[in-house]
């Protein structure tokens, strides 16, 4: 590493965000936190800022661009929907220190990165795909006196074009990372509170990744459809650090598919019987990994697993076929009982939406998931740019919603064969209405034995109360520049060109 880049000053920025009503909690980047320890052990001086947590957040973001002296920025943006505040805080950076390079990662900069580089003028450079080689050696170009154009995954602006360069190969080991930097960031910040539980609780990302092919999946093009995970032994340490030095006992794995691997899975368990930590976590998980490992699920629940995300999407065959999801209502089923048979708690991942979804076929699914799932999420199907499942809906013209503020999953952006987007909107609120009224949910936050569905219908409660009384809650750092800055902001929005990635 040269000396220059030794004394080069770099800050990672996660804009501002506005935070879901019903969750109100936020996650940390952990992109940024695996990117800023690698860049600090390579001997960068790295300042990461994660504005959601700041108590005025665009004003204190605007204050420390404005004092920060950073010769390179880096701006992430790891979903569709949040792309309107990574873009205005592109343009707030260019406009505070006009001399930063500014540089932009995360998946939708990464599959949207012609289109951006052509409207988004105040941007010099993005990193597509996995950013730890790739920043370090664009780093290590500009200590140089170079400009960091011949490193593989960066694209730019030449002579009035957009080139992209060829990708890194992915880092075959993940255990080779340094531990996520969490000392640049507040770990104890009030938006991190996960779901409401408090400071014991924490996220954790431990693999990258899938090896599905899901049509309507970002991340399976952004990692290039290859699933890598660290170790049990990796995971166990992060664990241990999170819960010595900020008494973390309650870990969400925050990732596609924490038990993609078994093998992985098994060295998971052995790690944390032998520590003797006391944990609950829980995790997302594919249907068929379920079945695959049926007789692990004991030992799961003995160590703390008390709840699964179950990919359900659907139980029409040919919803699920146009997904390109492998699996079966029959699947589902399996998986459901083998965990209530666990007394492990089901979380139901439904969508609404498919061009071949209609009324009933929507009721069947919802049907099917409101006797046994213990919590429902219920989102409305979003062709996310840079998949299969957006490039076939743009060309056939199905796509109603054009602001990508809204591809959160929870407003309609399409149309069915049988159902305006608007209607399924509406099917999807009444059917949460449905489920989250159950008495079993409204008796349950205050009855049911297991504290940890207590937990979560308290909430939903809470949530169902400030709605029936006209009385929502308002994010309490939801400062006047969130309404200033998106009215600015120019929001990127479809066009006709250079959207085929």
């Amino acid at each position: 590493m040269g000396a220059l880049q030794k004394n080069m000053k770099v800050l990672l920025i996660d804009p501002p965000h506005q935070l879901f009503q019903g969750l109100r909690m936020w996650a940390p980047s952990f992109g940024l936190l695996q990117l800023g320890a690698y860049l600090e052990r390579e001997g960068v001086d790295v300042q990461i800022i994660d504005a959601t947590t700041l108590i005025n957040p665009w004003k204190d973001l605007m204050n420390a661009v404005s004092t920060s002296k950073a010769e390179v920025i880096g701006i992430t943006c790891s979903a569709t929907c949040l792309s309107p505040e990574a873009i205005q805080t592109i343009h707030l950076c260019r406009r505070l220190s006009p001399n930063s390079i500014i540089v932009a990662g995360g998946s939708h900069f990464s599959l949207m990165a012609e289109t951006i580089l052509r409207e988004v003028k105040e941007l010099d450079y993005i990193i597509m795909g996995e950013g730890e080689n790739a920043f370090s050696q664009f780093l290590l170009e500009l200590s140089g006196g170079g400009q960091g154009k011949g490193v593989k995954s960066i694209a730019y602006r030449e002579d009035g074009k957009v080139i992209l360069n060829e990708r890194q190969p992915l880092l075959v080991n993940l255990d080779s990372l340094p531990l996520p930097a969490y000392h640049l960031i507040d770990i104890e910040s009030q938006a991190y509170y996960w779901h409401g539980m408090g400071k014991r609780a924490f996220g954790l990302s431990t693999s990258r990744g899938c090896g599905d092919r899901c049509a309507y999946c970002s991340e399976t093009r952004f990692w290039e459809g290859v699933w890598r995970g660290r170790s049990g032994e990796k995971i166990m340490e992060e664990i241990s650090f999170l819960n010595r030095r900020y008494g973390k006992t309650l870990f969400v794995f925050n990732e596609n598919t924490f038990n993609w691997s078994r093998k992985r899975i098994e060295d998971f368990l052995d790690q944390l019987r032998k520590s003797g930590i006391k944990i609950h976590f829980w995790f997302q998980s594919r249907i068929r990994d379920i079945l695959r490992d049926e007789d692990l699920i004991p030992e799961m629940r003995r160590l703390g697993l008390y709840e699964v995300m179950l990919g359900i999407e659907s139980i029409r065959p040919d919803v699920l076929n146009r997904y390109e999801k492998q699996q079966s209502r029959e699947m589902a089923q399996k998986a459901i009982d083998l965990l209530r048979k666990n007394k492990i708690m089901v979380m139901a991942n439904i969508m609404f939406g498919d061009w071949n979804d209609s009324e009933e076929t929507i009721k069947e699914v919802f049907q099917f998931v409101k006797a046994q799932s213990d919590f429902l999420v219920l989102t409305l199907t979003t062709p996310l740019p840079g998949t299969k499942y957006f490039e076939e809906a743009e060309r056939l013209g199905r796509i109603r919603e054009k602001d990508f503020g809204k591809y959160d999953f929870m407003h309609p952006i399409m149309d069915t064969k049988f159902l305006s987007a608007e209607e399924v909107y509406h099917l999807q609120q009444i059917y949460l209405k449905k489920y989250y009224t159950q008495p079993k949910i409204l008796l349950g936050a205050f009855l049911d034995p297991n504290p940890f569905k207590r937990m979560a219908y308290r909430l939903i409660l809470r949530y169902v109360w400030e709605n029936a009384t006209k009385r929502p809650w308002k994010q309490p750092n939801l400062d006047e520049q969130f309404g200033v800055m998106s009215s600015e902001s120019g929001v990127l929005k479809l066009k006709k060109e250079g959207r085929k990635q």
